[in-house]
């Protein structure tokens, strides 16, 4: 059977990577219920100073496409495509945003900006001299950033083994026209999933519980990567592009008058 894989990129000191396994089952984006035991565990983060050595986002990188071949032959199915909620790309050198980052803000949809790969080398740098002086880690400059590095690799490797579509489940909650509530705050979760249920199927009815067992992590993890999931899933008529293919665009779900 075909499966798609969504990925809520996270790379925190000890904190399994989100991920979510999701077939169509007689037109409905069944989850696979991976995080519950006896299935392969996803590989866990390194934290902020690690993703300034490539060497062990590297062997992250390695250790995800391993786990996903792992779930492929624990619940005896073929991966097709894998969408993650990351930049996937740096930006190019002349330009200020990457043109799905402009597409964004058209849309009033806030995101970090991706740095250019010289920009990313002084940003290493200046990680680098706040370490050497004895700077605290949880200080360290351009930490919302960082875990950008992980996410080029992460595309970098996984697209060796399959087509890779970048995310931002944000994005896909505005064209539901579900992103008033934020994910973080009561109900956000609940409303995002219940809009998604609309073209899914799943999941019918929603409950606090619904994605225990379906992720590893919180509902709001959870939610992000069965979101990411379900563009992977979709055929190329049935999602948009915002942006410019192949690596500097977003992918959403070609639904509501809000595209």
């Amino acid at each position: 059977m075909d499966a798609f894989v969504g990925i809520d990129l996270a790379f925190a000191k000890r904190k399994r990577l989100p991920v979510a396994l999701c077939s169509w089952e007689a037109g409905r984006l069944i989850p696979r219920r991976i995080a519950e035991r006896g299935a392969p565990d996803p590989p866990r983060g390194a934290g902020n100073v690690a993703a300034l050595d490539r060497s062990t986002v590297d062997r992250f990188a390695d250790e995800t496409a391993a786990y996903l071949r792992r779930l492929e032959a624990y619940f005896r199915v073929s991966i097709r495509r894998v969408a993650i909620d990351a930049p996937s790309d740096p930006r190019p050198e002349t330009i200020k945003r990457r043109r799905a980052e402009e597409a964004l803000d058209a849309r009033r949809i806030s995101c970090f900006t991706t740095p250019s790969v010289s920009e990313f080398a002084a940003i290493r740098e200046k990680a680098q001299e706040h370490l050497r002086a004895g700077g605290a880690e949880a200080r360290l400059p351009h930490a919302n950033q960082l875990w950008m590095l992980v996410g080029f690799t992460l595309f970098e490797r996984l697209r060796r083994d399959w087509e890779c579509l970048e995310v931002f489940p944000q994005a896909t909650a505005f064209v539901l026209g579900a992103g008033s509530t934020h994910k973080s705050r009561p109900g956000g979760v609940e409303a995002q999933l219940t809009a998604a249920a609309q073209h899914t199927g799943w999941p019918k009815p929603y409950s606090d519980h619904v994605l225990r067992g379906v992720v590893h992590g919180p509902a709001h993890d959870g939610l992000d990567a069965y979101l990411a999931a379900w563009v992977a899933a979709l055929r190329p008529a049935d999602r948009i592009a915002l942006g410019i293919s192949p690596n500097d665009v977003i992918w959403v779900p070609a639904v509501g008058p809000a595209v």
